[in-house]
């Protein structure tokens, strides 16, 4: 059997297992909607509204869709809502400009502080830990 016999049997296999979604494997044993969060911009109240559009039940694993409801779904995703690298620029990009701007939530991200609100007097040991750790173990 040649290298790419072997390469598109190895695929196969492991389509059997997952259903990917834009670069994103979703394990077949999860039930839809939970499997739908993996995808970074999908949380679970988003989950439920798309299979409630596309007339999914919510108690449907991923391993009983069908084709035509997986192209239904990803075809629906990809329309109407950002996810993984689009959203991932996008919150980059907001970060930057709030950074570059000059406002308090982008002195906060630059210095690795929270950003809303949040106390850092006793509160917030692993956002600080990271700035003030260094000089910590250097005394």
């Amino acid at each position: 059997m040649s290298t790419w016999g072997i390469r598109a049997t190895l695929i196969f296999l492991i389509q059997l297992i997952m259903l990917v979604i834009f670069g994103v494997t979703l394990a077949k044993d999860k039930k839809l909607v939970y499997a739908l969060t993996d995808l970074y911009g999908i949380g679970l109240l988003t989950s439920k509204t798309l299979c409630s559009e596309l007339g999914l039940s919510p108690i449907l694993k991923v391993s009983e869709l069908t084709i035509a409801q997986q192209f239904s779904l990803s075809k629906k995703i990809k329309e109407e809502i950002r996810i993984e690298e689009n959203l991932r620029d996008l919150v980059k990009g907001d970060i930057q400009r709030m950074i570059s701007n000059g406002s308090v939530r982008g002195f906060r991200h630059r210095n690795r502080l929270p950003v809303r609100g949040q106390r850092t007097h006793t509160n917030a040991k692993t956002s600080r830990r990271i700035i003030f750790g260094m000089a910590m173990k250097k005394k």
